[in-house]
């Protein structure tokens, strides 16, 4: 139903990991996602995503990079995530280093899978977009904290 009418399947919880869950939850992030991202493809069902908890760490980042690229019993084939929902826009997220890592994460996500080039050469290039929005991201910071 979801393909005939063209919608999008959206699916949170991206940036976590089996191994960062309580054992008393026993819940499998990772296999939830990859089930889902099974399931869209069987079904021809475009796949965005989300991440659940308010993650700004290199971990968390590269974990959405990977699951983004639907690399899937190590083949995409072409597939990528639609679309990617950064959710918690917080003052945290306005943190100088947290800024940083964002910025070079969502240059990231914009190149794709197919970039072959490490989180920290990003992170280089990224620096003149942190500089040059440092003033609307201060401006940022100090509005959501009211």
């Amino acid at each position: 139903m979801l393909a005939r009418h063209g919608a999008i399947f959206n699916f949170t919880c991206i940036e976590m990991r089996d191994h960062e869950q309580p054992q008393d939850a026993l819940c499998a992030p990772e296999k939830l996602v990859r089930q889902v991202a099974l399931a869209t493809q069987k079904a021809q069902v475009p796949l965005a995503g989300e991440n659940a908890l308010p993650r700004y760490d290199d971990t968390a980042h590269e974990h959405i990079l990977q699951a983004a690229s639907l690399n899937i019993d190590g083949n995409s084939e072409g597939r990528e995530m639609c679309a990617f929902t950064h959710l918690r826009m917080s003052p945290h997220l306005f943190q100088p280093e947290n800024w940083r890592k964002f910025v070079a994460f969502v240059k990231k996500m914009k190149e794709g899978k197919d970039a072959n080039r490490c989180l920290e050469q990003v992170e280089r290039e990224a620096e003149h977009f942190v500089h040059v929005t440092q003033p609307l991201v201060q401006e940022a910071a100090v509005a959501l904290m009211h």
